[in-house]
């Protein structure tokens, strides 16, 4: 069960579980899962002999104490391991009957969740409701989102993290956050788009969204120059800069206060040479200072475009020929460089995988935190190709004989921490490790001349081979390794 916290603000939250799933005592509250400084409250809701559903919602207590006005901030969530928020309309219906009970200030005609029971009846029978049935749905989710608008006026901040939410709690959400457009600073959507909506949002400091291929159509449509953070998780297919053009008719797409920008998955860049030709944006980060890029697509424009010269921290994850384009750009102004490689390297790959980073690590002099991660096999045999003068932490995940280790520190003479997971060897290279790890002495007669200071290492293996090599690690190897890395200061070991 996690915990959700947010500053001393109150929070209006929605959620959902099963009766046994949701920890309540019997006043209702929901113990371990907390919006500071109002909790959850539990209104059950029993569902023909089905499953008992649970919607959560502190609604009746901030409506209470009359402090409606104090609400910065709406979440949307549901339970990990059910998700029957998401998945269920029953749930949804049970919210906006609470809001109905509660707030009112519709005819006394008007009956928010008969649509949502009328579809549901539908459905039970077999029957494939009509289009007259869905817009009476989502026009009882607009007036829904309209009552909460109302009576909660300066909200600010919106999170809606969900699997799979059904269609109309969707359009809710879709409602809610165009409503409150003028007024937001903080939008976290982590669910699939289905309506396509625009928010010129003159406030919106920080976007989180997650947006997947079936979503590709439905992108919102944003302005991005109030943007500081923006942080997009792309899944299975390109996605276009588009949704952050709100002026058609310019070709420039202008992030002009962006500091933060994360993106994991397929991005399309454009090309500035085919900018007019194609229709395609030129973007423009005068002051982006930390880039996080993790399997993204990226041409020789999109990278002279989001390495600026205010960039401060760049951690890319991919492709090496993306990282070599990247690292093409001037770097001199950086504090830190992070390059991850979690695919696996082949043959036919190592020496270009080498040329091109000994390329970029004898370009990072001068910057203060230089970090490569490697957690793939393939890797073994390039060490005694790599030149990295400059490189100050290293990672590696993969099964590398520890004399390797050894006897690289003239290649990476600056190395100050070294983080080892060693996955999937055997028994016998296992305890080869360790007897290695404990027979330092023996093999090289003198210290090295190695910087590293701080060591962490992990062994992934099965459970008797290590309880009988643990022993031997901790009771020689830790003394030895200082010996032979003199600056050595901290050493972690853990075995999994």
């Amino acid at each position: 069960m996690e915990k959700c916290s947010y500053n001393d603000e109150e929070a209006v939250t929605v959620s959902g579980g099963s009766d046994e799933e949701a920890d309540t005592d019997s006043g209702g509250t929901n113990r371990e899962s907390t919006i500071s400084p109002i909790n959850f409250l539990g209104i059950p809701v029993v569902l023909d002999g089905k499953v008992p559903i649970r919607v959560y919602t502190n609604i009746k207590l901030i409506e209470t104490f009359g402090l409606e006005s104090t609400v910065k901030q709406l979440l949307f969530r549901e339970y990990r391991s059910r998700g029957f928020f998401g998945h269920q309309l029953e749930s949804l219906t049970s919210f906006i009957s609470i809001i109905q009970t509660l707030f009112g200030g519709l005819p006394e005609e008007t009956n928010l969740t008969e649509p949502f029971t009328k579809w549901h009846e539908l459905e039970n029978a077999g029957s494939v409701p009509g289009n007259d049935a869905q817009s009476r749905c989502y026009a009882a989710s607009k007036a829904a989102a309209d009552v909460l608008i109302h009576k909660f006026p300066n909200v600010s901040s919106m999170f809606a993290v969900m699997t799979d939410p059904h269609e109309f709690l969707q359009k809710l959400i879709v409602e809610l956050a165009v409503g409150y457009d003028k007024k937001l600073t903080k939008f976290v959507c982590e669910i699939p788009p289905m309506f396509p909506y625009t928010l010129s949002a003159p406030n919106l400091v920080e976007l989180d969204l997650k947006i997947l291929s079936s979503s590709h159509q439905n992108l919102p449509t944003i302005c991005p120059r109030s943007l500081r953070n923006i942080n997009l998780v792309v899944e299975r297919q390109p996605f276009s800069w588009d949704m952050f053009r709100i002026d058609t008719e310019s070709k420039t797409i202008a992030f002009d206060n962006l500091v933060v920008l994360s993106i994991l998955g397929t991005i399309q860049y454009p090309s500035i040479d085919d900018a007019v030709t194609a229709n395609n944006p030129v973007l423009r980060f005068p002051k982006l200072e930390r880039l996080y890029l993790s399997d993204c697509n990226l041409t020789k424009e999109g990278a002279q475009a989001i390495v600026g010269h205010r960039l401060k921290q760049l951690h890319f994850g991919g492709s090496f020929i993306v990282a070599s384009e990247l690292c093409k750009q001037p770097l001199r102004n950086l504090d830190k460089l992070v390059l991850v490689w979690e695919e696996s390297c082949y043959p036919e790959e190592a020496e270009g995988f080498v040329s091109m980073t000994n390329k970029i690590f004898n370009k990072t002099e001068g910057i203060e935190h230089v970090h490569c991660k490697i957690y793939s096999d393939g890797y073994t045999e390039i060490v005694n190709g790599i030149d990295w003068p400059y490189l100050t932490h290293l990672s590696l995940g993969f099964s590398m004989p520890f004399n390797v280790l050894f006897e690289m520190h003239s290649k990476v003479p600056n190395l100050v921490h070294l983080d080892i997971l060693i996955i999937n060897c055997s028994d016998n290279e296992l305890i080869e490790t360790t007897e290695l790890l404990t027979n330092i002495k023996k093999n090289y007669p003198m210290p090295s001349s190695s910087k590293i200071e701080t060591l962490y290492l992990a062994v992934y293996h099965d459970e008797e081979c290590l309880e009988s090599c643990c022993p031997m690690l901790f009771s020689g190897a830790i003394e030895n390794l200082k010996w032979y890395w003199p600056q050595l200061k901290d050493i972690e070991f853990q075995m999994i």
